[in-house]
């Protein structure tokens, strides 16, 4: 049961705002498509703002153009549906993007993905901060009595900032959800071990009701927060680490469950650890089959114990991003998680990351 409960979601139950810099030509391209299955009023946004309000099914076109080489990122905040983005994510080319599509259905079993963007100006009342974040979740409904969420927060911008509490909350009165933990780097926040959803917070979720809170000194009752509500254009992962998954196995009796989730039109990483259980490890890191096992993104950040009850953490540092080529190899589920220790300095236990839709 250990095993399962690292990250909350088991390997067995598995069975993405900023624009790039442009250069080039000074014409501008607008970026479009077509929405289906909605059953109610939804948002799309392009980068993360630029709101389109639909009222059901049909085209749309955002008003904001683009220049060529931006990259453009499709989303959709719909509170009665689950919604995946086709040809959503990508870098605008010397014609308008048209062939954005997006399909929605009722939500059932299936694993929710949703992120965030945080900043001050969604705190009430507003807040004139530098500090900014983004953020995401995976959460698991299959088990109705036992609704596991994962994931986490990157943060920017802090200065002088005292970081006090990040908590999900629930709109509108913020009731407490989970409380979070702020990594050793102070920029990198992860859901505590086995963290779960009761039936409201979970139908809260889908209703788009929960958000991230960051609470400062400064700003006891939040310096900037996000709505957890957009979908589509996430690289969304899960892996359960263990000693059988390395080769030859080690024998070691640690576990580990590990977690990655991307802006597919940026690389950005926006959230991941992998949370283990490896006494004295010597590194991590997602690395990759395609190359023998090359290091794909190592993680500098080691800290024991990081929830109070024996579980420890491993992080990169923030504002790293995926390379084109570490896209395609999650894509073809050729990454994996990897903690090294003294004794086993190849990889004591491993996990493959298992790509979620």
């Amino acid at each position: 049961m250990r095993r399962q409960r690292i990250l909350g979601v088991s390997l067995a139950a598995a069975v993405a705002v900023t624009l790039a810099s442009c250069h080039g030509t000074d014409a501008q391209f607008s970026v479009g498509g077509n929405i289906s299955g909605t059953t109610g009023p939804v948002v799309l946004k392009l980068n993360g703002g630029n709101n389109i309000a639909q009222n059901g099914d049909g085209n749309f076109t955002f008003a904001l153009k683009l220049l060529q080489d931006q990259t453009f990122n499709v989303q959709v905040a719909d509170p009665t549906d689950r919604c995946t983005v086709q040809n959503g994510t990508g870098v605008v080319a010397q014609q308008n993007i048209t062939d954005v599509s997006v399909t929605c259905a009722p939500q059932t079993d299936e694993f929710v993905i949703r992120s965030a963007v945080l900043n001050g100006s969604q705190e009430s009342p507003a807040i004139t901060t530098t500090m900014t974040g983004i953020g995401g979740i995976v959460v698991n409904p299959k088990d109705s009595t036992n609704i596991t969420i994962d994931g986490g927060i990157t943060l920017r911008g802090i200065t002088t900032q005292t970081i006090t509490q990040v908590n999900v909350l629930l709109a509108p009165a913020g009731a407490l959800v989970t409380k979070m933990i702020v990594a050793a780097d102070g920029a990198t926040v992860v859901m505590p071990a086995g963290a779960t959803l009761s039936p409201t917070a979970y139908s809260a979720l889908l209703a788009g009701l929960l958000y991230f809170n960051v609470a400062t000194a400064a700003n006891p009752n939040g310096e900037i927060r996000g709505t957890i509500e957009l979908q589509g254009g996430l690289a969304a992962g899960l892996a359960s680490l263990d000693q059988l998954q390395v080769v030859p196995p080690t024998g070691s009796a640690a576990v580990g469950g590990g977690i990655l989730l991307a802006d597919r039109a940026t690389r950005q990483i926006i959230n991941t650890y992998i949370a283990h259980t490896v006494l004295g490890a010597s590194g991590a890191g997602i690395r990759s089959s395609a190359g023998s096992g090359s290091s794909v993104l190592p993680f500098t950040n080691l800290q024991d114990n990081y929830d109070g009850v024996g579980t420890n953490l491993a992080s990169p540092p923030a504002g790293l991003s995926l390379s084109d080529q570490n896209l395609t190899d999650f894509d073809a589920s050729l990454l994996f998680f990897n903690v090294t220790s003294a004794a086993f300095p190849g990889g004591e236990i491993r996990g493959n990351i298992v790509v979620l839709q």
